[in-house]
């Protein structure tokens, strides 16, 4: 069946609530997106307010707190912020990719990664610093210098051995909105024991790796096949292909005649639905959850957007696309979010429209502070004159 560029675009805003932002559950929201990126603390916070009517940051807070959405190195080895109750099904997918990534290193060096980790969620039954943690990984193999089994070296390899195979969380306060204090881990289970079912049930390899598929699709679908794996960070062909031959699956015929995936009987929204704009933050899931992403920007300026440095900078949006980026400064007093679009004028007749979008973010970030302010990039009058004032 065919689907249309914009089509495409729409139905995966649609499934992202960047059209209408929900009034559904915190945890309904965060698991129906596919998770919030988090390598930043205060990121997933932002991702959320684009999403979710009257999001706050207490209500994000509340829900790290209490164990309902947790933060953990799940998707690309890469932390999220995502339901409890999905957590266990996507640790074990997880785990599954960093166990193949650094079992022959672990081999060289003489080490159990099972049984390692095994040894270290024991540990963990307590929050542990990372430094805490190596320094009980490395005393089970003493005398044994991991960096030198791994080849070009890394840094914290004994963390990266010891936490291939899944099972730590992040505990509040890391997560927690402004925290920079060096993050703590514990037993996934230990800690969501009052939101996970005892035993904590397993699936096949094959199995978890479709329910992971499944949530993709749902979040940012349709996808082609290497979409889905660099969203989920799998790799190897046949592990997929095994997943997928378990998944009941509708196929559309792409804009440029590529073959994309969704789930059967989910609905595409016609490509004429208003998109409204939006801000996301930086590392957004929507802009790293995709391979191929014309149906978001347009190819001259995503170098505006993904630097060298692997940084995906802030962006804001028009008409469902990626019309430019922005930054955020806050010190004790001022609080100023700064435009920048791309060049031409697709923008400028959202001008107003995207100044609300921005103060409407001020007053989530920076409520008490005495002079919010929008300040723009594109026309020399804004930058001589100053600012719009919120």
């Amino acid at each position: 069946m065919p689907i249309t560029a914009g089509e495409l675009n729409r139905t995966t805003l649609a499934r992202q609530q960047l059209l209408t932002r929900s009034e559904d559950d915190l945890t309904a929201v965060v698991g129906r997106v596919g998770g919030l990126q988090a390598q930043h603390a205060d990121m997933p916070y932002l991702a959320l307010w684009a999403r979710r009517a009257g999001q706050t940051i207490a209500a994000l807070e509340d829900a790290l707190t209490d164990g309902s959405v947790v933060k953990a190195t799940v998707m690309r080895s890469t932390l999220h912020v995502v339901p409890s109750d999905d957590w266990p099904l996507l640790d074990a997918v997880s785990a599954e990719q960093r166990l193949a990534a650094w079992r022959a290193s672990a081999r060289r060096a003489g080490v159990d990664l099972v049984g390692l980790n095994a040894a270290v969620r024991a540990f963990c039954a307590e929050p542990r610093t990372l430094d805490e943690v190596e320094a009980f990984a490395a005393a089970q193999y003493p005398g044994v210098d991991a960096v030198a089994a791994i080849p070009g070296g890394v840094s914290r390899a004994w963390w990266r051995l010891a936490s291939a195979g899944g099972g730590l969380v992040h505990v509040p306060p890391s997560g927690l909105w402004g925290s920079h204090v060096a993050a703590q881990y514990q037993d996934g289970v230990r800690w969501l024991a009052d939101r996970l079912p005892h035993p904590v049930p397993t699936l096949p390899p094959d199995e978890a790796r479709a329910r992971a598929v499944e949530r993709y699709l749902g979040a940012f679908g349709p996808a082609s096949v290497r979409d889905v794996a660099r969203g989920l960070g799998v790799r190897g062909i046949g592990a997929m292909k095994r997943a997928l031959a378990l998944l009941e699956l509708r196929v559309h015929e792409g804009p440029d005649g590529s073959e994309l995936l969704d789930l059967a009987g989910a609905d595409v929204v016609p490509a004429d639905i208003p998109a409204p704009v939006r801000l996301l933050p930086r590392w957004d899931q929507l802009l790293v959850a995709l391979d191929e992403r014309s149906r978001l920007l347009d190819a001259e300026h995503a170098g505006l957007v993904y630097r060298r440095n692997a940084d995906v900078l802030p962006t804001l949006w028009v008409d469902g696309r990626v019309a430019g980026t922005w930054s955020l400064d806050l010190d004790a007093r001022r609080a100023t979010v700064h435009l920048e679009p791309f060049a031409g004028d697709a923008w400028a007749r959202h001008r107003e429209e995207l100044e609300a979008e921005a103060a409407s973010l001020l007053q989530l970030v920076a409520g008490d502070a005495p002079d919010r302010e929008v300040t723009w990039a594109a026309e020399p009058a804004a930058r001589e004159s100053g600012r719009a004032r919120r």
